[in-house]
């Protein structure tokens, strides 16, 4: 973990602020004195507060964040561009386009143009074209180099801004403000720190200044990131372990199975062996029930005989006694019958007389 010390802040020249007509009087806490009219700045808050700035930065990238560098004044533009390139970071350092930040579904179609572009000249495509059709290629290409070559690989809006000059920057401020994306950003003497959330007070014009704390930044992004390496080889590992957990769980389970279905089995035959026995048992008493049935029907089908004997002399009695009596109602019957017929002969034939004397 680099730090920096008020020795290397001194050498760099960060401690010169504004002449004091220029100053922003909510830079007074962060005033040491006055020198000449002009304004030397308390380099004490200044490490705190790049401290504090690496600290952010650090934790961000380690999260996997993204920082965005903006130095578009001629002090900044090289540095920003070498420290960003040298941290992996996006950057702009020739003009902030606005809206880049507000409207950025419309930059990222000219991102997407650019790719396009130096796809087509590193394939050839513009061989085959004329040379006018190959210089306006050529120039378009070159105008959206100019603008947007450092942050040609940003996919989404970055989760910080690293501003240089805070009054030349004054745009993208104000749409990371809007946006609520916090700010880490150089501010001198003439600057409003209430705009920004993580403020170094420093010499935003020397040309050292600007690259010793623009790389103090770079250096937190660079731990931040090899702190966030690490945690994804860690998670890829714990990845790996559960995977393979799992798969011997599986294997486990598999095992458990066919170990689990030999002994189902097993115990499947028990079950039936032992439910054959039962039935067999039950045929057994059944059998033995019918068996003992048709030993009595036989012994009281021996014994019926035997009291039939007994009855048949009484049976015979009565059946003597109710013939005669039947006799006699027949002969009645047949006697009341033969008077009957008598009287309609005689009654026949007094009719035929009585009619033979009529006539």
């Amino acid at each position: 973990m680099s730090t920096v010390t008020m020795k290397e802040l001194l050498e760099a020249g960060a401690h010169f602020g504004h002449r004091r007509s220029a100053w922003n009087p909510k830079m007074k806490l962060y005033i040491y004195q006055e020198r000449n009219q002009i304004h030397i700045l308390d380099l004490s808050i200044t490490v705190k507060k790049i401290e504090e700035a690496r600290k952010f930065v650090r934790d961000l990238a380690a999260q996997g964040g993204a920082v965005l560098f903006v130095g578009t004044k001629q002090q900044a533009k090289k540095c920003v561009q070498e420290e960003a390139k040298r941290c992996g970071a996006s950057y702009i350092n020739n003009r902030w386009l606005g809206g880049f930040l507000t409207n950025f579904s419309t930059v990222k179609k000219r991102i997407d143009r650019l790719l396009e572009l130096e796809k087509q000249e590193v394939e050839g495509e513009w061989e085959v074209l004329s040379k006018k059709e190959e210089m306006g290629f050529r120039r378009e290409l070159e105008k959206l180099r100019r603008n947007l070559a450092g942050v040609k690989n940003i996919t989404t809006l970055p989760q910080a801004l690293f501003v240089t000059d805070l009054k030349i920057e004054e745009i993208a401020v104000r749409e990371a403000k809007r946006l609520v994306i916090p700010i880490v950003a150089i501010v001198d003497s003439n600057g409003d720190p209430s705009l920004i959330d993580y403020l170094i007070p420093a010499n935003d014009d020397a040309i050292k200044s600007i690259r010793l704390i623009t790389s103090k930044i770079a250096d937190a992004i660079l731990e931040g990131k090899t702190l966030w390496e690490k945690k994804q080889e860690v998670l890829e590992k714990e990845a790996e372990e559960e995977k393979i957990k799992e798969v011997e769980e599986e294997i486990t389970k598999e095992e458990l199975e066919v170990s689990g279905s030999d002994e189902i089995k097993a115990e499947k035959e028990k079950v039936a062996v032992k439910e054959k026995v039962a039935v067999k048992e039950k045929v057994a008493v059944k059998e033995k029930g019918e068996k003992e049935e048709l030993a009595i029907e036989h012994l009281q089908q021996e014994e019926k005989p035997e009291i039939e004997t007994r009855e048949e002399p009484e049976q015979k009695k009565e059946d003597a006694e109710k013939k005669p009596k039947a006799n006699e109602g027949q002969d009645l019957k047949k006697t009341a019958k033969a008077e009957k017929s008598k009287k309609e002969e005689t009654t026949g034939r007094m009719k035929k007389a009585k009619s033979e004397k009529d006539t």
